[in-house]
């Protein structure tokens, strides 16, 4: 009986050890806080000094790219009102479907212009945030990206109501000619 209970005992005890491996009690080890050090504090600094230099130089492209844009399309605009005053049917006609695809494509090069100012955005700070301690690396870089996400979201959005702009200017008639003999006959 005593040797039933001494194995029972041993079984109990080697199954027990297996269940949580060889191992289990050495990788059981406890978590660390750690305060970031002088050296991390100054990376942090780096970093978003480096983020908001980034940030202040895409919205100064990004303003540049608009001006530039709406100063174009301005131009386009003015030159087609005045060959509107001059009466040519034809002319007007012709000359709307360039301005059209001017337009559409000043506003594809715009979109492009600013999706090409994020994504060196982009490059520039995932440099950056490899000089940031482990840690630190995912949050800035889901940061970073987030911001640029918001940016290309409103891209499409401005470029679909540039070219709902465009389909309405391409839908309006411009000219109405006016008969003056018929309307004086009556």
């Amino acid at each position: 009986m005593r040797k039933l209970a001494l194995s029972l005992s041993a079984s109990f005890i080697f199954s027990f050890s297996f269940s949580q491996g060889l191992i289990g009690d050495i990788m059981n080890v406890e978590t660390v806080n750690i305060e970031l050090t002088e050296e991390n504090e100054k990376l942090k600094a780096e970093y978003d000094e480096k983020l908001e230099k980034e940030t202040t130089a895409l919205d100064e492209n990004l303003a540049k790219y608009d001006e530039s844009y709406q100063k174009d399309v301005s131009s386009i605009i003015e030159n087609f009102t005045k060959k509107l005053t001059e009466g040519d049917e034809k002319m007007v006609v012709n000359e709307k479907k360039r301005i059209v695809t001017r337009v559409k494509s000043l506003t594809m090069s715009l979109k492009k212009n600013k999706k090409d100012a994020v994504q060196r955005f982009l490059n520039s700070m995932q440099i950056a945030n490899r000089n940031l301690p482990d840690f630190m690396r995912s949050d800035e870089a889901k940061s970073v990206k987030e911001t640029a996400a918001d940016h290309m979201k409103k891209f499409d959005e401005e470029y679909v109501a540039n070219l709902d702009a465009v389909r309405g200017f391409e839908k309006k008639e411009h000219l109405v000619i006016n008969n003056n003999s018929s309307a004086s006959a009556q």
